[in-house]
């Protein structure tokens, strides 16, 4: 099926932001045991691998003209190599959406609808969910673009609560309790909130030849940044950090604590879970993109569309037989999000940027 080319730099950086926002808002600062003082500092330090990976899309782009990372690669290895890295992105995936499955239903049955059984919170967010699959990438991206000022309203938002009467700047300064490599460990596990983008890879090849690559997505990055320093800032600022520790959710636990004092909007939370809600769905369409945009590429068809309910209806029966998500068996997968959405990308990524095109080879020997 050849691919229309048809989408440009805003809805790059749309998708960008959208693939990957919606965890944190709620359970930032990540409380762990190597964790530090200072969350909100590295939140912005786990960031920066994720702009050297965007750096080399942009060169990638520069040198392949379909965009296309596993269209290249499947030229350019063996078949057999090929078919195991693109089946790891498909289980990789898989694990990433079952995650934020786990976190939706724990959420919901927390603060929303406490009676209600997991089965039916999830049925109904994948019913919902197939048919926003169903439309497509260009639906898909159309309401990424239209609901992209709901992050600038959240960001805002979040500032806002920074100027309440409990916030305090004395828990913000960075408390060295642990050494450099224990930072940087901490860090890394962060490195996991910012792992969605790699749902980019699907989107590309959509993309117009003369649209600009790295901006986009930077500009969409450092969106999410904001908001994620902003949360831990006004949430530690607010709680103090060994407060902090104890919610878990502390975000949700902050917003619950203020008041409007007027009889228009008396639940803070409800907007603000419902904002979560609003962008997990979104993060739901792209992640599961990615996973419909994979098979394709391991058993490629002519009708691709029996992917959806196929796909649907495993991520249903995962999410529903899979333990819940504080439990231990989550911590290789939560180091596998590093491994999947920078390590091997990366990898391939170079390994393409730094092969000479067969053109060239020829021409050189002629």
């Amino acid at each position: 099926m050849e691919i229309v080319r048809k989408f440009k730099g805003i809805d790059l950086f749309a998708f960008t932001c959208c693939s990957t926002i919606a965890l944190g808002v709620s359970f930032l600062p990540y409380v762990g045991g190597d964790e530090v003082r200072s969350a909100w500092l590295k939140v912005m330090v786990a960031v920066l691998p994720y702009f050297l990976f965007f750096f080399l899309l942009k060169k990638f782009s520069d040198k392949y003209d379909s965009y296309d990372l596993f269209f290249e690669l499947k030229g350019s290895i063996w078949k057999w190599v090929y078919g195991l890295i693109v089946f790891y992105f498909i289980c990789s995936t898989i694990l990433s959406i079952t995650y934020g499955l786990e976190a939706l239903t724990l959420l919901t049955q927390v603060y929303l609808l406490p009676n209600t059984d997991k089965w039916m919170v999830l049925l109904l967010f994948m019913l919902v969910s197939g048919i926003g699959l169903s439309y497509g990438i260009t639906a898909i991206t159309r309401f990424a673009v239209a609901l992209i000022f709901v992050e600038f309203i959240l960001l805002f938002s979040v500032i806002s609560l920074g100027f309440s009467e409990y916030f305090r700047w004395i828990y913000i300064p960075p408390v060295w309790t642990t050494d450099i490599w224990t930072f940087l460990e901490s860090s890394i596990s962060d490195m996991a909130r910012y792992s969605g983008v790699i749902a980019v890879l699907s989107f590309l090849p959509y993309l117009k030849k003369e649209s600009s690559v790295f901006r986009p997505m930077s500009y969409g990055l450092l969106l999410v940044t904001s908001i994620y320093v902003s949360i831990c800032i006004v949430v530690v600022g607010t709680f103090g950090f060994e407060q902090t520790i104890t919610l878990i959710s502390p975000f949700t636990a902050l917003v619950q604590s203020l008041s409007t004092r007027t009889g228009v909007v008396e639940r803070l939370d409800l907007f603000f879970l419902g904002v979560w809600l609003i962008a997990y769905y979104k993060i739901m369409l792209i992640q599961a993109w990615f996973l419909l945009f994979l098979l394709q590429r391991l058993f490629p068809l002519k009708r691709p569309k029996i992917y959806l309910p196929l796909s649907i209806t495993c991520l249903f029966i995962i999410a529903l037989l899979i333990p819940s998500f504080v439990e231990l068996i989550w911590i290789p997968i939560f180091a596998n999000q590093l491994v999947y959405s920078f390590v091997v990308p990366t990898t391939l990524l170079l390994f393409l940027i730094m092969k000479r095109k067969k053109g060239v080879n020829q021409s050189e020997a002629s």
